[in-house]
């Protein structure tokens, strides 16, 4: 059993492999560089995460590719549990990443309580599956692909500098999108009785696209208005996270932090900017409507119940699978169409 000291350096690894993944510099699930390789450029494959579901992604190859190997597979393993348990799957598609003026930290503690007033209100029945627990923009997210590295050394005594590779070429959204399609999509350990055909997302029962209404749910709890309360919130944000006070205050030349000198006006004028982007964001913006993750997963979902409304044998339109957003069903025409790519190739 590990020690005190033995975690204390394992939390700050995490730590520095988050803030690392997380910098301005990096890229992940949302962010608009996230499909700029080129396709001769060494260390990408593209193509598509399930041979015969028609939609393609660019990622990263070698150990990035083993490690979102690695937590695919343990997703799907608490799926399993979730469906031998025969409760209903709701996948929780969400903005994650630091893009259009959001931040991934608040970001991940909006899709927290989104689970939480789910859960509240649909029950125990119900297991939420929420992207930012497996994604490096979450603490936990971060500490299971180190558990993975971790793992490779022990089977192979081959060590993964994850630290390094994160400063080096971070997670991309072809890299996260790639894993939410196998997720999404394949389902070869479904034991329901109901015949299927393979790989028409059996195991998700419903897509839950995140929109303003549950965002401004969570920011007014802080206050009569919105705009008090994001104002509240980034306040108490900023005088507890160091992290998140940094991302705002803060220059990253050449990878390394400096505090913007308010004396200058360009960087004056920066800061400002900065504050008014979140605020934007969040009072006006944040959903799955501005996040290139979320147009992805909406995709997905059409062509998911595409596929199913062509074997009319086993689903037509009866056995789509429903898709939420903002807390009501939509309707029959919007998720039968599609919407502008993201991440997708």
């Amino acid at each position: 059993m590990p020690n005190q000291d033995e975690n204390s350096d394992r939390n700050q690894k995490i730590d520095n492999i988050q803030a690392a993944s997380t910098s301005p510099g990096g890229v992940s699930a949302n962010t608009p560089d996230a499909t700029s390789a080129p396709p001769s450029k060494e260390g990408f494959s593209r193509g598509r995460p399930v041979a015969d579901f028609p939609i393609e992604f660019e990622w990263q190859t070698g150990d990035w590719e083993l490690l979102f190997d690695r937590q695919t597979t343990l997703i799907k393993e608490d799926l399993r549990r979730a469906h031998a348990d025969s409760r209903i799957i709701v996948y929780l598609s969400c903005a994650i990443s630091s893009v259009g003026g959001g931040h991934f930290s608040t970001n991940v503690d909006i899709v927290g309580a989104v689970e939480r007033n789910l859960m509240a209100k649909w029950g125990e029945r119900f297991f939420i599956l929420n992207p930012t627990k497996y994604q490096m923009e979450s603490k936990e997210g971060t500490g299971l692909i180190l558990q993975h590295a971790e793992a490779i050394y022990r089977e192979t005594g081959r060590k993964i500098d994850l630290e390094a590779m994160v400063k080096k070429c971070p997670p991309t959204g072809g890299d996260y999108m790639r894993m939410w399609t196998k997720i999404m999509v394949e389902d070869d350990y479904y034991k329901g009785a109901n015949p299927v055909v393979p790989n028409c997302g059996n195991i998700i029962d419903v897509i839950y696209c995140i929109g303003p209404a549950d965002v401004q749910e969570f920011f007014l709890g802080e206050a009569k208005s919105l705009s008090q309360a994001v104002e509240i919130y980034f306040a108490r944000k900023y005088t507890i996270d160091s992290d998140f006070r940094r991302d705002f205050d803060c220059l990253e030349p050449n990878g390394i932090c400096r505090p913007l000198n308010l004396d200058i006006p360009v960087e004056k004028d920066l800061w400002r900017q900065k504050r008014l982007d979140f605020f934007k964001y969040y009072a006006t913006k944040a959903s799955t409507n501005f996040s290139l993750g979320g147009h992805d997963e909406w995709n997905i979902a059409c062509l998911l119940n595409e596929k199913r409304r062509a074997h009319t044998d086993i689903y037509g339109i009866a056995n789509q699978i429903p898709v939420y957003f903002d807390g009501r069903q939509v309707n029959s025409g919007d998720y039968m169409t599609p919407t502008a790519k993201g991440n997708a190739l």
